[in-house]
């Protein structure tokens, strides 16, 4: 008789803690018996916390935990415990689930609930099951504890053999499809064809599509998870360069975007090397050249570098809206209402149905003191997407540059709830009720944004913004100088942004916009 071969069992236990309980053995989530969606990592991590609640769990052990058998940066770390923190929210008494054991790791700070379950032994016999005699045939009983009906025990008909050949066949269609549509895709946007810059890996084709269907959404959830699939993108296919170009958009937005949840430190250089990356393994892939020039843009301040790696990529793709996009935001920067128009245009004459693109025509129009023409776009991207963020933001701010303070505080409300807390929306908020004189609320939520800043990353340029609208000129100064420190991106804006209107004649205002790379901007209406 064989040798036994032990089989390692899933931990069937249950773990209780607030309205959550958490069933590893069917990597599941549940928040008072609705399933919580988790990207894979994020899971585990959360899994092999919640095993050590209470203890330390280091930083080195974690990543050697989640991430055995790859090499990948600390990063995936921070990126995954900020999409936890944002999932499970605050405890009753206001405390994270997660703490942060500085310059250590993590300890999950909630008192948690093992509900064990009933399991069976598991052993795997190396010798074959056991005969039935001939001519003795199988009862249903027996052929269902086989784990088969009499009707499936069958032998195949031909039919079966028929359709079983069917189907292997609509899933080699089905991928040679993918890698056409692929290719033809690249094609009409100028890119190269995927013999030199994509890929023949289907798994990574899949994988690449599925994170940038995610980072379009430009929630912090969804680039949280655009992050994670593109890494494994990368994985399944090395020398994929729209993967790499692809990172660094998703590190882009993670730290430089309205609702950055990263600091510009940490994941701007990130994208700047996963751009580089791209561009080493194909240096004629737009995207690439697009990623590196909005990093220039909002992270050296190289403007004319920024600007020179846009017509680069417009050259090799004059159909990528997302170029036009960033571009138009440099443009804007500068001043240059007009080629900033002309280039928004073009990204919405290409992408007129995209929600990110009409929110963008409608702040081009906003930043140009256009509101009666942001008001309308701003209302077409949320009927695009009720529930984007920034749609509802330039919408806010539309309103309140009108004079329009109930229904701007109430669309800066609507960001809060969609982003479920996130800082930079209630900045916004805060922004409202300063300018509607309901300072005490302003105050109230300042507070709460330097608080949360020990914790995580809240930009000091949207700190800085609340200052400005409440007329703390003095604060404003202060916040905005780390604001450079932190090379926050929203530090472009400044010659343009109207909440900074009532600082322009201020001198250390001036020499902070000269910081930037810019011309100090006394008047705003020289740039209409």
């Amino acid at each position: 008789m064989g040798q036994s071969a032990r089989v390692f069992v899933v931990d069937s236990a249950q773990y209780i803690f607030g309205p959550f309980r958490l069933v590893p053995a069917e990597h599941l989530l549940l928040r008072e018996d609705s399933p919580v969606p988790l990207a894979p990592k994020a899971y585990e991590l959360l899994v092999a916390l919640v095993r050590r609640n209470g203890h330390l769990a280091s930083r080195d052990e974690l990543m050697h935990e989640i991430w055995p058998d790859s090499f990948v940066e600390e990063i995936n770390l921070t990126v995954n415990i900020s999409l936890l923190r944002k999932t499970l929210g605050e405890q009753p008494d206001g405390r994270q689930y997660i703490a942060t054991v500085p310059k250590r790791g993590y300890r999950f700070d909630a008192a948690v609930y093992e509900s064990p379950q009933e399991t069976k032994p598991s052993t795997a016999l190396d010798e074959p099951p056991p005969q039935k005699p001939p001519n003795v045939p199988s009862s249903p009983i027996q052929e269902g504890v086989n784990g088969l009906s009499p009707a499936i025990a069958k032998p195949r008909s031909t039919t079966w053999l028929y359709t079983e050949v069917l189907a292997l066949l609509g899933i080699a269609v089905l991928a040679s499809l993918l890698m056409w549509r692929h290719s033809h895709q690249s094609a009409n946007s100028g890119q190269p064809n995927p013999d030199h810059s994509g890929t023949q890996n289907v798994q990574a084709l899949d994988l690449y599509n599925r994170a940038r269907a995610l980072w379009n959404k430009r929630s912090v959830d969804s680039v949280q998870q655009s992050l994670e699939l593109f890494h494994q993108a990368i994985e399944a296919d090395p020398n994929y360069a729209p993967a790499y170009a692809g990172l660094a958009d998703a590190f882009i937005t993670a730290g430089s975007y309205g609702n950055s949840f990263l600091a510009p430190q940490i994941a701007l250089p990130k994208a700047e090397e996963a751009a580089k990356k791209a561009l080493t393994l194909h240096d004629s892939l737009s995207d690439a050249h697009t990623s590196l020039a909005y990093i220039k843009l909002t992270y050296d301040w190289d403007w004319a570098g920024a600007e020179a790696e846009f017509k680069r990529s417009l050259q090799l793709n004059p159909s990528d809206a997302n170029t036009h996009h960033w571009y138009s935001h440099l443009l804007m920067a500068q001043g240059r209402v007009l080629e900033s128009h002309e280039q928004s245009e073009q990204a919405l004459d290409l992408a007129p149905i995209d929600r990110v693109i009409n929110e963008h025509m409608a702040w081009h129009h906003l930043m140009a003191r256009e509101y009666s023409r942001s008001i309308p776009q701003a209302l077409k991207a949320i009927e695009i997407d009720p529930d984007f963020v920034q749609a509802h933001r330039v919408l806010g701010l539309a309103y309140l540059y009108t004079g329009r303070f109930s229904e701007a505080c109430a669309e800066f409300k609507k960001g809060v709830d969609l982003s479920h807390g996130d800082p930079v929306a209630q900045a916004y908020l805060a922004r409202c009720y300063a300018l509607s004189h309901r300072t005490g609320e302003a105050h109230q939520i300042l507070d709460s944004l330097i608080k949360a800043k020990e914790e995580r990353y809240v930009s000091s340029a949207e700190i800085a913004a609340v200052y400005a609208a409440l007329g703390d000129q003095a604060n404003c100064l202060t916040w905005l100088g780390k604001a450079v420190q932190e090379r926050a991106s929203a530090i472009i804006y400044l010659n343009i942004d109207p909440v900074f209107d009532r600082m322009r004649a201020n001198p250390g205002f001036q020499a902070i916009v000269r910081q930037v790379g810019l011309t100090p901007e006394t008047d705003e209406t020289t740039k209409k």
